[in-house]
């Protein structure tokens, strides 16, 4: 494919596979199933786009809120590739939702080792 070609493929040319609901690790219990199936369903659409398409590993830090930091709701989420895992690294990203409930972006921060918070 050349050089062209490759950069007027399609997005879901390139796109990986998302990280699988299953494979998503809690740091608490969500006793909402529909808060549960929508924070999951956001890390699934999230891991589709092109700057987390290439994490392997997602630790789910907290579902819907808000915080002084960001005041628009969001899910916390930590992603780590194999690699950042191997070392004890990760990124935090707060994913966003639009009023359905369907991912609508996300903030993406640097890597950082894990902190006693994050356990």
């Amino acid at each position: 494919m050349d050089r062209v070609a490759w950069e007027n493929a399609p997005k879901q040319y390139f796109s990986m596979s998302p990280i699988a609901r299953s494979m998503v690790k809690f740091t608490q219990r969500i006793r909402n199933n529909d808060l549960r199936n929508q924070t999951l369903k956001l890390v699934e659409q999230a891991t589709q786009s092109p700057e987390l398409a290439h994490f392997t590993q997602a630790i789910l830090k907290n579902p819907s809120h808000t915080s002084n930091t960001d005041s628009k709701p969001h899910a916390t989420v930590r992603f780590a590739t194999e690699e950042q895992n191997a070392s004890g690294k990760a990124q935090t990203a707060h994913l966003y939702y639009d009023t359905n409930g369907e991912y609508s972006g996300h903030t993406l921060y640097p890597e950082r080792g894990e902190k006693k918070e994050d356990e």
